[in-house]
């Protein structure tokens, strides 16, 4: 199990893996968190099909997970890996307001221990560190 990050080479990387079906949303996320250095994007998909086959096989530390996709959702996508890797941090994360209500995303939050938290720019990397 990896610890939190320090800016220790001497600790892992925080793995993460992002789900998007917009690859330029994908491709902006993987740049802003590759560029520091105690993160590492390991993996990406843009279902939820693919992220389900992948985020098992490459067991990240982080899953960031858009709540909308073409073949189902995030939550539910938050759900399944943890059923399956309990230590996967989730932070789910959205262009739209609440998509599924506050009944289903206070349900989550409540299932996975997870708070609700602006993701401002500036706030992503902090959030990210921390879910790890």
């Amino acid at each position: 199990m990896r610890t939190k990050a320090s800016g220790d080479p001497a600790r892992r990387p925080i793995g993460v893996f992002v789900l998007d079906d917009q690859e330029i949303v994908r491709r902006g996320v993987r740049g802003l968190l590759d560029a520091e250095p105690d993160i590492r994007v390991i993996g990406e998909a843009g279902t939820a099909a693919t992220a389900l086959t992948q985020i098992p096989a490459l067991r990240p530390d982080v899953a960031v997970l858009d709540v909308r996709l073409p073949d189902g959702d995030g939550v539910s996508v938050c759900r399944e890996v943890r059923s399956q890797i309990p230590g996967v941090a989730c932070l789910m994360f959205t262009a739209l307001g609440n998509p599924y209500g506050r009944d289903s995303l206070g349900q989550m939050r409540s299932e996975s221990g997870s708070e609700r938290v602006p993701a401002t720019r500036l706030r992503k990397l902090a959030i990210v560190t921390e879910a790890a």
